[in-house]
């Protein structure tokens, strides 16, 4: 009789050892499943604004080569929405030029953005806009969900989303007969005429 209690005894603890490790080990795989479950980090090209983009906070993937002249920049740590977000990222110093992830969130606009040389990229000064943005490195905040697919905002104007001048305005000075090339949304960018240098203007 003893002998077949204690018989019971060691299949009942067999099989709460079982239990116990079946258990664990669902946990882990369950665990495992989770970490796989990572959301997709959208990936962008060098010339993307910022303002381009609706969302008000994100992260996005950019590619190398963003530190070309060619992608420009407005502003020192805090950037107007018409420049390149990667392009910020760089001058910022949060990516080098090969690239990576980045935290993008959207702020209020500035009555001015100054221009600075940082991380081989030349940034610059701006009077104002309408908005900013802070780029940062891509940790995620918690209690925070960051969109897998970005929303982006249409041109009105054709002109502008094709890049060319609707049409072309003078506006003569002292030191030189400046002339302006309007794109679309009242952004006047001046066209070199003499030794004059590049401004952009916005009302």
């Amino acid at each position: 009789m003893g002998t077949v209690v204690l018989t019971m005894k060691a299949s009942v603890i067999e099989m709460v050892l079982v239990l116990l490790v079946t258990g664990i080990h669902s946990n882990k795989e369950m665990t495992k499943k989770i970490k796989r479950l990572k959301f997709n980090v959208p990936q962008i090209n060098c010339d993307v604004k910022a303002g381009k983009i609706i969302n008000p906070e994100f992260i996005v993937k950019c590619p190398a080569g963003c530190q070309d002249p060619k992608y420009h920049v407005y502003g020192t740590d805090v950037y107007a929405s018409y420049s390149s977000v990667c392009g910020a990222a760089v001058h910022s110093g949060v990516l080098d030029n090969s690239g990576g992830k980045i935290l993008v969130r959207k702020v209020a606009g500035q009555s001015g953005y100054k221009g600075s040389y940082s991380n081989g990229v030349q940034s610059l000064s701006l009077p104002r806009w309408r908005e900013s943005f802070i780029v940062s490195e891509s940790k995620p905040q918690k209690g925070v969900t960051y969109p897998s697919a970005l929303t982006y905002s249409s041109s009105k104007s054709p002109a502008g989303k094709a890049g060319k001048c609707s049409r072309v305005i003078s506006k003569p000075s002292e030191l030189v007969n400046r002339q302006y090339c309007v794109l679309g949304d009242s952004v006047e960018i001046n066209i070199l005429t003499g030794q004059a240098l590049l401004f952009v203007l916005f009302y």
